[in-house]
């Protein structure tokens, strides 16, 4: 097995280093296929424990054990979906500070820079799932070929095929599959059921005959001169 942290390898079988090589490389592929849903799970779990510990502490130090545990549960709500937006803000602020680093060594202007971390944060944020999608499917790609390094693949030519492979298509898949559900979700809307026209159909109130309007599928009568 390749060498590990320091004390890593000296102190674990060569078995277990097989099983923990094995569950970073079924990680890495994981987190890069689906690593935006795991996202999302994962800092909502986060946010509602600290949430939930927070709001109980606080609760029982205000007004005892029921308050606490109500405050407690409210707390776990608002922490959730606390923790799942500072990701998103967390994802363009790093977004923003690589692009700073980049942009100030190859532009070597500081205005310059702080424009286009700017424009970087915007975009990051406003494109969010697509963000996390790439995110995931990079680190996805990193642990692979950590996997591989530790399973003693010596050929580093074979992991940094199987990283960037991962990497690309793990992109490709979560970008797809949110191209796909952006598409079914606009379908939907598109495919509403529209009401067909019936002809003869009268007024209700004053019993005169109904005109349907297909532009607001609605029926309109003259003699009201309103819609039903």
């Amino acid at each position: 097995m390749q060498q590990g942290p320091p004390g890593f390898e000296e102190n674990t079988s060569p078995e277990l280093l097989i099983i923990i090589a094995l569950v970073v490389l079924c990680l890495g592929f994981v987190l890069a296929l689906v690593g935006r849903i795991a996202w999302k799970h994962v800092m909502s779990f986060i946010g509602g424990i600290l949430g939930g510990i927070l709001g109980f502490v606080f609760g029982t130090a205000v007004g005892g054990l029921l308050v606490g545990l109500i405050v407690s549960m409210l707390g776990a709500v608002i922490g959730s979906a606390l923790f799942v937006f500072l990701s998103h803000v967390g994802l363009g602020a790093v977004a923003a500070l690589l692009t700073y680093i980049v942009a100030s060594v190859v532009v070597g202007d500081a205005a310059v820079s702080l424009i286009l971390a700017a424009v970087a944060f915007v975009v990051t944020v406003v494109f969010v799932e697509q963000a996390i999608a790439v995110v995931t499917a990079v680190v996805g790609g990193l642990l692979v070929g950590l996997g591989l390094i530790w399973l003693d693949v010596t050929d580093m030519t074979v992991v940094v095929v199987a990283m960037l492979a991962t990497m690309v298509f793990g992109a490709a898949l979560q970008l797809t599959v949110i191209k796909d559900k952006k598409e079914v979700r606009t379908g939907a809307v598109a495919a509403a059921p529209v009401a067909p026209a019936m002809p003869g159909r009268m007024c209700p109130k004053c019993g005169g005959p109904l005109t349907y309007v297909p532009e607001y599928n609605r029926y309109y009568c003259h003699r009201c001169q309103q819609y039903e």
